[in-house]
């Protein structure tokens, strides 16, 4: 599937990986899921830091669905569709970002998180194409990752126009955090906090 050149650059890039990744995969009898498993099993290949894995269990609105975390914990990470196009390297930031702990907040942000005690389910639209999704998706994952209480899906739009539609999804990146508050294109990270905070009030 990947060139060797690819290849190269990923393994290369793999070499900066700290704790090993598992990539929990549930899927359909379709072929959006098969290539998504193939998919995640030529990234696995690639780093030994890097486990392929199928679950049942892991729980998403709709298949294929992914989850990126380490053997430990769980962050709550979700990505549904096909990683591939334009999501890609986000999917690839992700993996890293999982791997080293190192998400993309402020400590004072970080700080704010601590005080949240509720469920807070962030669901992020998507499409290949789009150049503000990928900032958009790392940014609510390294949400997801301080706070055991968030969970963060993205949603290719795609692959999931039912949801698009459900959702009244007419410009990416679209955030919708508990059902009740969303917003559009890329914020600030106060701006998503308040938004998050929100959500729950």
């Amino acid at each position: 599937m990947f060139s060797e050149s690819i290849k190269e650059n990923l393994k290369k890039e793999f070499e900066k990986l700290i704790e090993p990744v598992v990539l929990v995969f549930h899927g359909k009898e379709d072929t959006e899921s098969t290539k998504a498993k193939n998919l995640l099993i030529e990234i696995s290949s690639i780093s030994e830091k890097i486990q392929f894995a199928e679950s049942e269990s892991l729980s998403c609105e709709g298949y294929p669905c992914i989850s990126i975390q380490i053997k430990e914990k769980d962050y709550g990470i979700r990505f549904m569709g096909i990683p591939d196009g334009g999501e890609f390297p986000a999917f690839i930031q992700t993996i890293m970002m999982v791997s080293r702990n190192d998400y993309d907040l402020t400590e004072r942000s970080a700080e704010f998180l601590e005080e949240l005690d509720r469920t807070v389910d962030i669901k992020i639209f998507i499409t290949k194409s789009c150049g503000w999704c990928p900032p958009t998706m790392l940014k609510i994952f390294s949400f997801a990752m301080v706070s055991d209480y968030i969970t963060a899906t993205a949603i290719d739009c795609h692959a999931f126009s039912d949801l698009a539609v459900k959702y009244n999804v007419s410009t990416v990146p679209k955030v919708v955090i508990n059902d009740r508050v969303e917003f559009v294109g890329f914020k600030e990270e106060n701006e998503i906090l308040g938004h998050i905070f929100g959500a729950v009030s």
